[in-house]
Parts: structure tokens; C-alpha cells; sequence
């Protein structure tokens, strides 16, 4: 037998009083009377032994002291344990509901669903006065159940967890615990996860229990990137990533199917090993708006949220950029050259001279052409070429007194996006500048010893240095790289700007703002994509849903989970079990005393009372 408050039990102290006054007795005392016959009628009525008075006296001696004791067992919670059942005051349940969870074992049963049934038959054996508090947690964590002995409203705040298609954060649960254990402590912690947490738990008991599945294959895609194909409308370079599971007991064949607009696209088939990643580049046409839909089937696939991606494609808004250069006659190649992207439809030119400086309107870009301002513009980007002596903030420039001509180049970064289907090889420039690169300022181009062609980011903006001119050279201008040069300087400098205003796809449990008054989600059902509609209540939303979304006002973007930590499940070993035996439920319940002990009270009273009333014990 054991007690959960045996701080109660001091007050069994208080069984001095009534021994004592059993113990000391008072004596006789002599009492003058007028006459004897009232007290010789008792004495006939009441006649006894000297042995049974001395019975009664002590009958009531036990049964004051079972009226003092009996109660302070209730308060010191008296039961009897059969096995290992909870002392502490407070339970803290710490429940892993991110994507992972949503792993299935062969009878198609979740991780998320096998935790709440050990969690529920584990409460059973938990005495009621154990306070208990539920904690659900992905990216952020969430008391969904204060501490509270109210079994019922503690089940249906358990029953209401679902999985979400998010990605999880042990920091934050962590954090969340440590101020739930510290209300009420004495404290344990019950985390249930596919992931152990160790010793993060400070100032508390940890009893983990890890739901990962014995066996686990699953496959999924992990990052994917969209982006517009320069002086292409209608065409987008497409990067994603798949990758298998690191415990994968086997390979295995996958295929990725693309859709736009709900016609098939491209199908790809390849086999991933294990803790392999593939790295695949698709081009896809389409138009603005067009549902674009990646979708990875395959056999032996315990979790299906990493599985699709839906977005629509993006916006290509047009470019403006303002082109600025001194008095003198424009340079004709350059002007050709701008003047072939503006007819491509992905551009749009302001000209100018540096009297114009600085511009009265917002542009995404700027073209300095042999000039250069006194203080470069803060957060805009630009393109610079043939500048002038220049001395300052971000690069300094001295300007050739004789340009040099070089028949060839040497590219140092044939990958580097501004050099995108340009051939290098047939390029032949004249060197009007020399350059000082700065910061993150890369060389792409090098003419001799020294850099003409350059990109980077200076002071948080794109630029790109051309260190000659395009009227001087002989095999540039006329060709078709000197065209596809500007384009990709333009497009690379702007791109981080571009992206903020393009719906772009983003992780599940993101934060984003939206207007209207509702919003639809297209996610992959059982058979086939579903659209479910939601009232909107604020200005920003979680994306916890894998799909595209569309708000009433026209808004739209994309969501999914792309997290290799979640795809990479982990499976289940005698050393990363967690304490398996502290949940198991397999033995005989505690037996709790409190109700009896009321019982018994309460027999004692009717006892007592019967025995003074009928038997005059005293």
C-alpha cells in the first residue's frame, strides 16, 4: 500500500488528544445530596461488571480514534499498486502530431492513432487525483488541455488531435513543457513521437515511448523551385528534389508524373537507393494561372503528404528598368539588344540621361551605360557597362586609356545563371575598364589576367559589371549572346524582387496575409484531387494544408510540406524504443482505498451513534 499525499499524514498527531484523555483519568468526588433513592434507582437500572464498563470505555476510545484516522487516509490518498503507477502530482503529455505521424503500418493504421490508444488504456491506471496536462505540437506547440483530474474533458481534447501536414520543431515543444512542468511539480513528461528527445526535458521526469514503425519505406519530394524562363513567355524552369528514406530496407522504382492545367506533361521513371536524393530539371509551358501538379507514385510508401505539390504558375509581370547613359549618341548594339527583349513582351525600357538622376519613378532595375551616379542607389539593382573612373561605394573602376581587344574569353562559371545558353566560346570583346570586385562580387568572364564580366550582391542588391563595350567589340554585339547576356544580367538581378510578388509555393505552416472573406483548397483526396472551402476570419492564414489555394478575392499560391527530416522516416530498434515497459498495460490496475475508507467512516458513524444512544457507552 502506498500513499499519493502523505503529507497529509501528519495530522494522525492529533490522535494525542483523545489517548490522553483516555489514559488520564478523573477521580470520584464525594457530593453531599438530601436523599440516595434516585441514585440506588439508576444504579438497579444500569447495573454492570466492572469488566464490561471497561469494555465500553475502550469500544469508544477505538472508535473516536478510527473518526480521526480514517479521514486523514482519505486525504493521504491510501492505494494499493501492483505494478509502476504514477507519484507525481502533474503528468505532462507531450503528443508528436506533424506530418511524420501520419505513417502507416500494414493495417493502415497511423502513428498518431496507435499513440492515442496507448495514451488512453495509460490514463486508466493514472489515479484521479493526478492532475493532467495535454500538449500537441508540429512546428508550434499547443496546451490544448490545461491540468485538469477531468478525465472526460482530458479524452475529448485527445480524440480532437489530427495530423498535420507540417513539419515538427522539438525546440518549441521543449520550451512549452518546461513551463508546464514547473505549475504544479512534482512533474512527469509522457512525450509520444517517431523521434526520441533525450535529455531536453530539465526539472522533470522523462518517460518516452517512440511510435516509429519497425519497417519504413517512404519516398517523397523535398525541394522544388520555379522559375521563368528569360526571354521565354509562357516557359518555366522546373528543379525539384526526391529523395528515400535513410532505414529503406530496399530500392525502390519511383515515377513523377507533371501535369499543367490538367493535361500530362512529362512522366519521369528512375529507381532511388536508399538515403539517395535525385535531383531532376524539367522545362514546362503554360500560361498564367495554370494549375501546375507534381504528383510521386511508387510501391512501398508508408506516408503519402510528401508525395504532390499544386501551385499555379506565375505571373510573368515585365520587367522595367530605366537605361541611363550621357549626352552622346546611343550605342547602337546596346539599343538592338534592349530592344529585342521589349519585343519579347518580358520587358520594358525607360531612357535617359544622367540629368534625369535620381529617377521620380520606382523601377526594378537600372542600366548604367559609361556613367556612373556620385552615390549608388540604395536596394535597387543594375547592370553596369563600359563605366567610367569611378571611386567609391560598392567598386572602384579606372577606365583604359586605349582599349584592348581580345579574341577569345575565359569563363570561370559556365553554370552561373547570367551566363544561360550564352556561348562563351565564340565571344570576341575589346576591355574598356579595369574593376576592383568587392564583397561577393564573382568573376565570370576573365579577358587576359583581368575580369570583364562580373555578378554578385553588394550591401544586400544584385549587380553585374561589364567591364566593356559592346560598339567596340567585334564578334559580341552581332551575335545572338550579346541579347541573351542583357536578358539574364536583368533577370538575375531582379529575381529576389520578382519573387515577392509572384505566388509562390510555400511550406506548410507558414504564415502568409490574404484578403476576402473565404478560401478554396484543392488537395489530394482519396481517389482524386478535392476542393474544400473555409471562411476566412483574419488577414493571415496557416497554410496547413498540401494543395493550392485560392481566396475569394483571386489570390492564389501553393503549399507543401518539402521537409527531408519528415520524409526520412526512422525506424524502430531495441535502442531507440523509449520506455516501452513503463507503457505497457498489460497488469492489474491499482485498487484505490478512497471510496472504501468513506464507507467505513460512515459505519463507524452509525455504529457510534447506535452504541450511545441505545447502550449509553461513554
Amino acid at each position: 500500500m502506498e500513499f499519493l499525499a502523505p503529507g497529509s499524514l501528519w495530522l494522525l498527531l492529533l490522535g494525542i488528544i483523545p489517548v490522553l484523555l483516555y489514559l488520564v483519568r478523573r477521580r470520584s468526588k464525594k457530593v453531599r445530596v438530601s436523599t440516595l433513592a434516585f441514585f440506588r434507582m439508576l444504579a438497579q437500572e444500569h447495573q454492570e461488571a466492572a469488566w464490561m464498563r471497561r469494555l465500553k470505555r475502550f469500544l469508544s476510545f477505538i472508535l473516536t480514534l478510527l473518526l480521526l484516522i480514517l479521514p486523514i487516509l482519505a486525504l493521504a490518498r491510501l492505494f494499493m499498486n501492483y505494478g509502476d503507477i504514477e507519484k507525481h502530482r502533474t503528468v505532462v503529455i507531450l503528443l508528436d502530431r506533424s506530418a511524420s505521424m501520419a505513417a502507416q503500418d500494414e493495417a493502415g493504421e497511423s502513428r498518431l492513432h496507435a499513440a492515442k490508444q496507448i495514451l488512453r488504456t495509460r490514463l486508466e491506471r493514472l489515479p484521479e487525483e493526478v492532475g493532467v496536462a495535454l500538449i500537441a505540437y508540429d512546428q508550434r506547440a499547443e496546451v490544448l488541455q490545461p491540468r485538469t483530474t477531468r478525465r472526460r474533458e482530458l479524452l475529448a481534447a485527445l480524440d480532437q488531435i489530427t495530423i498535420r501536414p507540417v513539419a515538427d520543431r522539438k525546440d518549441v515543444a521543449v520550451e512549452a513543457v518546461q513551463m508546464a512542468t514547473q505549475l504544479a511539480p512534482p512533474s512527469v513528461v509522457w512525450h509520444f513521437s517517431d523521434e526520441l528527445l533525450g535529455d531536453a526535458i530539465q526539472g522533470a521526469e522523462l518517460k518516452e515511448r517512440n511510435m516509429a514503425l519497425p519497417s519504413a519505406s517512404n519516398f517523397g519530394i523535398t525541394t522544388m523551385n520555379l522559375r521563368t524562363v528569360p526571354l521565354q513567355n509562357g516557359r518555366f524552369d522546373l528543379f525539384i528534389r526526391i529523395a528515400l528514406n535513410r532505414d529503406s530496407a530496399e530500392s525502390v522504382d519511383v515515377r513523377l508524373e507533371v501535369s499543367v492545367g490538367g493535361i500530362p506533361s512529362q512522366v519521369r521513371e528512375f529507381t532511388l537507393k536508399p538515403s539517395e536524393e535525385n535531383a531532376l530539371s524539367l522545362r514546362v509551358n503554360g500560361s498564367r494561372g495554370q494549375l501546375l501538379r507534381l504528383s510521386v507514385t511508387g510501391k512501398n510508401d508508408d506516408l503519402a503528404l510528401d508525395n504532390d505539390i499544386s501551385l499555379p504558375l506565375p505571373d510573368a509581370r515585365p520587367i522595367l528598368a530605366a537605361w541611363i547613359r550621357p549626352d552622346d549618341a546611343e550605342d547602337p548594339y546596346t539599343r538592338l539588344a534592349l530592344s529585342s527583349l521589349q519585343e519579347s513582351g518580358s520587358f520594358e525600357l525607360l531612357k535617359g540621361n544622367p540629368s534625369a538622376w535620381p529617377l521620380s519613378e520606382k523601377v526594378d532595375a537600372v542600366i548604367f551605360d559609361h556613367w556612373l551616379p556620385e552615390t549608388w542607389p540604395e536596394n535597387l539593382p543594375g547592370v553596369v557597362i563600359n563605366p567610367p573612373t569611378f571611386s567609391g561605394t560598392p567598386f572602384s573602376v579606372r577606365t583604359l586609356s586605349a582599349p584592348i581587344p581580345y579574341d577569345n574569353v575565359r569563363s570561370n562559371r559556365e553554370d552561373h545563371p547570367v551566363l544561360f545558353r550564352v556561348s562563351t566560346g565564340r565571344v570576341a570583346l575589346t576591355q574598356t575598364a579595369l574593376y576592383e570586385t568587392k564583397g561577393s562580387l564573382e568573376t565570370l568572364w576573365t579577358a587576359g589576367r583581368d575580369p570583364v564580366l562580373s555578378a554578385g550582391e553588394i550591401g544586400g542588391r544584385r549587380i553585374v559589371m561589364m567591364g566593356f563595350s559592346p560598339k567596340l567589340s567585334e564578334r559580341l554585339p552581332l551575335t545572338a549572346s550579346f541579347p541573351i547576356l542583357m536578358g539574364n544580367a536583368l533577370f538575375w538581378c531582379v529575381e529576389p524582387m520578382r519573387e515577392k510578388d509572384q505566388p509562390l509555393l510555400h511550406h506548410t505552416g507558414d504564415l502568409v496575409k490574404v484578403s476576402g472573406d473565404s478560401i478554396s483548397w484543392s488537395s489530394r483526396g482519396t481517389r482524386d484531387w478535392e476542393t474544400q472551402k473555409f471562411p476566412l476570419t483574419s488577414s493571415l492564414i496557416e497554410m496547413d494544408h498540401v494543395g493550392s489555394w485560392e481566396t475569394s478575392t483571386g489570390e492564389k499560391g501553393g503549399a507543401a510540406l518539402l521537409s527531408a527530416h519528415e520524409t526520412n522516416l526512422a525506424t524502430l530498434n531495441k535502442d531507440n524504443a523509449g520506455d516501452t515497459a513503463y507503457f505497457d498495460v498489460s497488469g492489474r490496475s491499482p485498487t484505490h482505498f478512497r471510496s472504501w475508507i468513506l464507507a467505513l467512516i460512515l459505519c463507524v458513524l452509525i455504529v457510534e451513534s447506535w452504541l450511545f444512544h441505545r447502550h449509553a457507552v461513554y
